[in-house]
C-alpha cells in the first residue's frame, strides 16, 4: 500500500467558541461546518465546542494529508454507528483528489479525533 500522505491538527476549543457562537450560528459556524455537522455538534449538548473544534482539525488535517483543498464544505465528518468518524466527500473534492494522483475511491482514508480539557486533535491517514 502506497501511503499519500498523513495530516495532523490541533485547534483550541475556546476559540471555536468564540468563533461559532452559542448558538453556532455565526458567519464561521455556517461557513466552516455542514449542516450535518452542526446538527451532531447541537446534539451533543455541553460537548457541542468539542465536537466542533474535532471537526475543524479534522479539516485542516485532511488538507494537510491530501494537497486538496475543496472548501470547508468539501469534507465533512461523519460518524460510523460505533461512533468511529470518517469523512463525506463532495464531487468537487473527489476530482480534486485524482487530479493530485489520489484515487477516492481506492484509497484508504483513516480518521481519528479526539479532545481534552482545552484541545482537540485530529489525524489523518491516506493510504
Amino acid at each position: 500500500m502506497k501511503l499519500h500522505g498523513i495530516g495532523v491538527d490541533l485547534v483550541k476549543i475556546e476559540r471555536i467558541r468564540q468563533k461559532a457562537g452559542e448558538n453556532l450560528d455565526s458567519p464561521l459556524a455556517r461557513g466552516a461546518f455542514t449542516e450535518s455537522e452542526l446538527a451532531y455538534a447541537r446534539s451533543r449538548g455541553v460537548a457541542a465546542f468539542q465536537s466542533l473544534a474535532g471537526f475543524f482539525a479534522a479539516k485542516e488535517a485532511f488538507f494537510k494529508a491530501t494537497q486538496v483543498w475543496p472548501g470547508w464544505h468539501g469534507v465533512w465528518v461523519e460518524h460510523e454507528e460505533s461512533g468511529k468518524p470518517y469523512f463525506g466527500l463532495s464531487e468537487k473534492a473527489r476530482e480534486k483528489m485524482r487530479e493530485v494522483g489520489i484515487d477516492p475511491e481506492r484509497v484508504n482514508i483513516q480518521l481519528t479525533i479526539s479532545h481534552e480539557k482545552e484541545f482537540a486533535v485530529a489525524v489523518m491517514v491516506v493510504g
